[in-house]
């Protein structure tokens, strides 16, 4: 068997998140939510009281970033910004009612999508991805 060449090897994989961020994307314009605010939307909602830089780390995206990203939720009404009792130097989020009621249609929606992306696949498929992806993680994660 002929070794594929590692380039096209990258390429499809870029190509596979490709597909999966436009397939989140086209998923998530039902919910009026960008991607990176299902995923905030989301991580905020599992935790009790997230900083924004702990936000920011729990979700690998760059803090300027974040922070445009969270204005726009706290603006909506679907997270509350709030200072930490903790420490009074830090803010800490948390979602409203409407913000769990939007997590509730990004979890249907995320849902959904994995159904979607799964559906063409068999049993062996999803084995031989997992263990080619368990084996990238370990080398690298």
């Amino acid at each position: 068997m002929t070794r594929r060449d590692p380039i096209e090897f990258l390429e499809t994989f870029g190509s596979i998140k490709r597909a999966f961020s436009a397939l989140a994307a086209g998923a998530y314009v039902e919910a009026e939510i960008g991607s990176t605010q299902a995923k905030f939307i989301r991580v905020i909602g599992t935790r009790s009281k997230i900083s924004q830089a702990e936000l920011a780390r729990a979700t690998s995206t760059d803090p300027a970033l974040t922070g445009r990203a969270l204005e726009s939720l706290i603006e909506r009404g679907w997270v509350r910004r709030e200072r930490s009792e903790e420490d009074r130097r830090e803010y800490v989020l948390e979602l409203s009612a409407t913000g769990k009621r939007a997590q509730q249609r990004v979890e249907k929606l995320r849902a959904e999508l994995a159904d979607k992306v799964v559906a063409v696949l068999d049993d062996r498929d999803m084995e031989d991805f997992q263990r080619v992806a368990n084996k990238i993680v370990a080398a690298f994660g």
